[in-house]
């Protein structure tokens, strides 16, 4: 199984980071600006009819961690597990993002999610220092 490692200082405390990625409205201000919760779901919308995940939540430790499952939306991405870990670190924030994919990919999709997963979490990073990331404008 292929795995995306991302490791992420970013100058904010743990709770704000862990807001960031734990909740509907944090999510949508870095990843995607469409962002619904529901029973115990995240739908993220990026392009219709094409990419929009939706992430069964596995786990919420507050607040350190989140994880996630694709269940739909998403075929490359169907059953991949999505990992978020917070801790303190130097007066600020460690995130270490994991993304271990269920199917196997190609070398081009994988550098096409690595290098896109590196840009959306250094617009989570400019979220929790500035509160103003760089999220997908979904439609």
């Amino acid at each position: 199984m292929d795995t995306i490692l991302h490791v992420v200082d970013v100058a904010a405390k743990p709770d704000d980071v862990f807001a960031a990625i734990n909740m509907a409205d944090g999510l949508s201000r870095w990843w995607t600006t469409k962002v619904s919760e529901a029973d115990g779901t995240i739908t993220f919308s990026f392009v219709p009819d094409v990419f929009n995940p939706v992430m069964r939540v596995d786990e919420r430790v507050e607040p350190r961690t989140v994880e996630w499952t694709c269940v739909a939306g998403a075929q490359q991405w169907f059953d991949a597990a999505i990992r978020f870990d917070v801790r303190e670190h130097d007066g600020g924030s460690r995130l270490t993002f994991r993304q271990g994919y269920g199917v196997e990919l190609d070398e081009e999709s994988f550098g096409i999610y690595n290098f896109n997963w590196g840009c959306y979490l250094e617009s989570l990073r400019l979220y929790g220092e500035t509160g103003t990331g760089k999220p997908f404008q979904a439609p």
